[in-house]
C-alpha cells in the first residue's frame, strides 16, 4: 500500500496544472503530501487515497484552513484492470471545516464518498491556484 500511496502522489503531479514547481514530502512524519508554488505562492496539498467509496479517514484537528486537498477513489482492483480512471475530489481546509464534512464513527473521523461527491468536489481542479 505504501508503493500505491508514493505513486499516487507523483501521479497528481503530473495530472495537474502545467508549469507549477512541485515538492513532495516522504515519510511518515510529515504534515503534507505536495507543496506548490503558485502565483498566490507556495501552497500545500495533501492527498488522501482509498479503494472504497465508503470514507477517507481524516480528523478534524488535522485540517488545515490554508491547505488543499486531493481526496482520490482508486477504483476497485477490476476496475483498474479494466482501465477506469480514478475519481478526484478537491477541496480547501476551510471548506472541510466550514461544511462540516468530517463525520465521526466510534473513534474514527473521516469524510464519507458521498459528501464529497458533488460539483462543488468532483474533479474541480480549479481551486487550485494557477502557476
Amino acid at each position: 500500500m505504501k508503493n500505491l500511496l508514493r505513486s499516487f502522489s507523483f501521479f497528481v503531479l503530473t495530472i495537474q496544472k502545467q508549469g507549477n514547481i512541485f515538492a513532495i514530502t516522504f515519510g511518515n512524519a510529515k504534515s503534507v503530501d505536495i507543496y506548490a508554488t503558485t502565483q498566490q505562492g507556495e501552497i500545500k496539498i495533501d492527498a488522501k487515497a482509498g479503494r472504497t467509496k465508503s470514507n477517507f479517514p481524516i480528523s478534524k484537528s488535522s485540517v488545515d484552513e490554508k491547505t488543499y486537498y486531493i481526496f482520490v477513489y482508486l477504483q476497485s482492483k477490476n476496475k483498474i484492470y479494466a482501465n477506469i480512471s480514478p475519481e478526484y475530489f478537491i477541496a480547501t481546509g476551510h471548506e472541510i471545516l466550514k461544511n462540516n464534512l468530517i463525520v465521526t464513527w466510534r473513534t474514527r473521523q473521516g469524510i464519507r464518498y458521498s459528501n464529497l461527491n458533488t460539483n462543488e468536489y468532483k474533479g474541480n481542479w480549479d481551486k487550485i491556484p494557477s502557476p
